[in-house]
């Protein structure tokens, strides 16, 4: 690689290291990115280590490298606890010749994809980022590059030099020799703490009782029905807690009916193929009448801002098999039979459910978290999670907008200086006043109708 021409690759501070680590639940989808992160393996070294290979004992594991070459990279103390824990846990299914971790590249590549978008927001991070940010960290620690150079398997020097032109704390330190002789005192009198804390996926489905029950009253009669109501209220839970479904995240017309389709069929990856083919020369129509009756009930998470032509879809397969569907738009319960409306959640639950995603060392702060974000998220719990990993990114709760909450954002100033304008104007009884409080209060409508409806639609639209 030409470390001067090629793109300087994309890295993640330890900080963001250790929150996507700890926020992973499944414990090989843990070590995996623990091992890529913390010991800079690539890949296809993460997939071919074998248990034999780990030496807990005296600490290092031996890394089958590219040409058939090895190296000895050390544990740090984060990895060892990690490798601990998978090998207590699962030492009486693995024997010295197992794959550690095992699977293929591209599965990985899209696991940790998923990962870093879920919980970092990022989604420019894969396998090779997490290598990368192992390469950096050590040479923001002042490693020599030949000795981060033996620890990668590099060929050649050349390969690791690239780091040397990543190291944003070793560029800050050398920009912040400008700002004086005093420039960590400035730090300080600006520093603001924030709160150490991390936020993990919720699966809990409280204070619904009466809508799940109602729900899959009509699922055992086969009623299709629409879930309508605001976004954030809790739709897509309630949703995820039926059983016996094909969930659908996002509709891609003729290829999500065939997926449905495929999906209640146990076929070979080769026959899966040529059915596939079959299924592809199918019209819509056509597909739907083999989805008549389908054993498991369709949900389709939301098709709020689907096209007409695809609810209309939907609305088709709905009158030959089971389908249940969430929208916020109140038009769109018209497309099938049944409807039932989902009101937001009560206060109460919805703060017992962020309580319990926010993971905080300290009672106090943890309590103060969560009613600030109730106080900004209002009971849309979708918008409080947002809010919530950003504060976990180390934002603070001011910096944080959504587009929801911009547009729901309204300002009663002008309506306050009309109200003004208009006393004065009674108070001095005079025509000249009245005139100019009237002009200003078209002005405001005629603005309020040109952003909102006119311009601010085609924006959105690009």
């Amino acid at each position: 690689m030409n470390a001067e021409k090629g793109k300087l690759p994309s890295t993640l501070s330890q900080r963001e290291i250790d929150l996507l680590i700890k926020n992973i639940r499944k414990d090989r989808h843990r070590l995996a990115v623990a091992l890529m992160a913390y010991a800079g393996l690539r890949v296809s070294e993460m997939t071919n280590l074998k248990v034999s290979d780990i030496y807990l004992a005296r600490e290092y594991i031996m890394i089958h490298g590219k040409g058939g070459k090895y190296r000895i990279v050390p544990l740090s103390n984060k990895l060892r606890q990690e490798l601990e824990h998978y090998l207590n846990k699962y030492s009486k299914k693995l024997t010295p010749d197992s794959k550690l971790i095992g699977g293929n590249r591209s599965s990985w590549h899209i696991a940790v994809t998923k990962y870093a978008k879920k919980i970092l927001g990022r989604d420019d991070v894969h396998c090779h980022t997490l290598r990368h940010s192992f390469a950096t960290a050590l040479y923001e620690n002042e490693v020599p590059l030949e000795r981060i150079s033996q620890l990668l398997g590099h060929a050649r020097l050349d390969t690791t030099m690239i780091y040397s032109r990543i190291s944003l704390s070793q560029k800050k330190e050398a920009i912040s020799s400008l700002d004086g002789p005093f420039p960590k005192l400035s730090r300080i009198l600006y520093f603001r703490k924030r709160p150490d804390l991390s936020v993990t996926s919720h699966n809990m489905l409280i204070g619904r009782d009466k809508e799940l029950q109602q729900l899959q009253e009509y699922i055992n009669k086969k009623v299709s029905c629409i879930l309508l109501g605001p976004a954030g209220c809790g739709k897509s839970a309630i949703l995820k807690a039926l059983q016996n479904t094909v969930h659908i995240q996002e509709f891609k017309k003729k290829q999500t009916l065939i997926f449905i389709i495929l999906s209640s069929q146990d076929l070979e990856p080769d026959a899966r193929k040529e059915a596939e083919k079959e299924l592809k020369k199918m019209s819509t129509d056509e597909l739907i009448e083999q989805l008549k009756d389908f054993p498991k009930t369709i949900i389709f998470d939301d098709i709020t801002n689907l096209s007409k032509q695809d609810k209309r879809t939907i609305e088709k397969l709905s009158q030959v098999t089971t389908v249940i569907a969430a929208t916020c738009k109140p038009q769109d319960k018209k497309l099938f039979n049944t409807f039932l409306e989902i009101k937001t959640l009560k206060r109460y639950y919805t703060r017992q459910i962020l309580y319990e995603m926010i993971v905080c060392n300290d009672t106090h702060i943890k309590e103060r978290i969560v009613d600030d974000i109730l106080h900004q998220a209002g009971d849309n719990l979708k918008e409080a999670e947002y809010i919530a990993r950003q504060m976990q990114l180390g934002k603070q709760e001011e910096e944080i907008t959504t587009e929801e909450r911009e547009a729901n954002q309204v300002s009663i100033a002008p309506v306050l200086l009309i109200f003004v304008l208009f006393f004065v104007a009674y108070i001095l009884k005079s025509y000249a006043t009245s005139m100019v409080a009237f002009s200003y209060a078209l002005l405001v409508v005629f603005r309020l109708v040109f952003y909102r409806y006119l311009f601010y639609p085609s924006t959105k639209k690009k």
